[in-house]
């Protein structure tokens, strides 16, 4: 049998550990909680600066507050709804404020042991065979590897890309936002000024669907699937968006200039598009002046099918969203997909409530 190999002291110490982190965890969650309710009330003050007036009086904000007790169990919810209803211009029940959804939804619903993988995107290839864009090779903690998990030397890299003619895109692993995305064409590739801070993806620049192209041709445009997977085991897609550049951008993120537009379950396209917090940018696209009314997406099935399929594979996170790639033949690929805290905020303002049957069900839901 084995002996006691801790001394009173060590145990001392290791429940010492162990109440310091559970105090580290609740500070940190109430600072993050904060700086939410705070970023939210900034961005109700910017859309009413915009618009020139405010739908959320007093008479309101006490509605929001007391829906926020009695269904969320905390009044202090009210600033992201408050948020919302000046983007929508109304007040929505069944709404979810966005510091719910990050701190109390999303936690129960992607355990953090499991959503950390999509953060790894080095080994997205390997979690989704065939259904993402396979990188050349990636850098994981200072060493190479081929997609096939084989160790590359640096003459083996060189190899690689003397049979690469177009240019190639690397990507930070846990970037997001399209914050340090590089474009380079291999001739022009120097491994010694790569950044030594992060992991990396090496990946080919693909050619979209001509649809997408027309909307606007300088970065690929992107289409946004956030899928649940409900308590029966279903995956239902919340909803969808297309994600563009603009103004010469190479990326489609709305935090980088982009904007988005919304599209139906049947396909069509809402006729309006919106920027990083929500407010309307017109009908038309600034530079390419298409019409995303006018924009056709045959191949939305087959997104719909493949992010379906991929969720199955991948059911310890309930709540995903998929950033997806159409190609020249309608073929979608994954580019990458987050179960972090998937892009949620005004889209529930502007086209949801999503989530209503987990805001006004049940206790066991919430």
């Amino acid at each position: 049998m084995r002996k006691e190999i801790y001394s009173k002291s060590t145990k001392i110490l290791y429940r010492l550990r162990l109440m310091l982190e559970r105090v580290d965890h609740s500070w940190k969650k109430y600072v993050a909680t904060k700086m939410s309710r705070d970023a939210a009330n900034n961005l109700r003050k910017q859309v009413v600066a915009h618009t020139g007036k405010t739908v959320v009086d007093k008479k309101m904000r006490s509605e929001i507050k007391a829906y926020c007790a009695e269904v969320l169990g905390d009044a202090s919810y009210w600033p992201w709804l408050a948020y919302y209803a000046e983007l929508r211009g109304e007040f929505k029940k069944g709404w979810m404020p966005d510091d719910y959804y990050r701190f109390k939804f999303l936690p129960k619903m992607n355990p953090e042991k499991y959503m950390r993988f999509s953060e790894a995107k080095a080994i997205d290839h390997k979690l989704f065979n065939g259904a993402v864009v396979d990188p050349f090779f990636t850098r994981t903690n200072g060493q190479y590897y081929h997609k096939d998990g084989t160790v590359l030397k640096q003459e083996e890299l060189d190899q690689i890309l003397q049979e690469v003619n177009d240019e190639i895109i690397i990507k930070p692993d846990s970037g997001r936002g399209g914050q340090g995305i590089i474009f380079t064409h291999p001739d022009e590739l120097h491994f010694e000024k790569l950044p030594k801070s992060t992991d990396l993806i090496f990946q080919p620049v693909v050619q979209q669907h001509p649809e997408l192209q027309k909307l606007y041709p300088h970065s690929v445009n992107t289409l946004r699937v956030l899928t649940l997977l409900d308590d029966e085991g279903t995956i239902q897609v919340k909803f969808i968006i297309i994600r563009f550049g603009r103004e010469g951008s190479r990326v489609d993120n709305a935090s980088r200039g982009g904007g988005w537009v919304f599209v139906n379950i049947d396909g069509t396209v809402h006729p309006t598009a919106f920027d990083s917090i929500g407010l309307e940018i017109g009908k038309r696209h600034p530079d390419t002046g298409m019409l995303y009314s006018d924009l056709k997406l045959p191949f939305l099935p087959a997104i719909i099918s493949l992010c379906k399929s991929v969720h199955h594979s991948f059911p310890y996170t309930r709540v995903i969203g998929w950033d997806i790639f159409v190609n020249e033949q309608e073929e979608p690929k994954i580019i990458e997909w987050n179960a972090n805290n998937p892009f949620f905020d005004i889209i529930e303002a502007r086209f949801g409530p999503f989530f209503s049957e987990y805001v006004l069900g049940d206790d066991n839901k919430r």
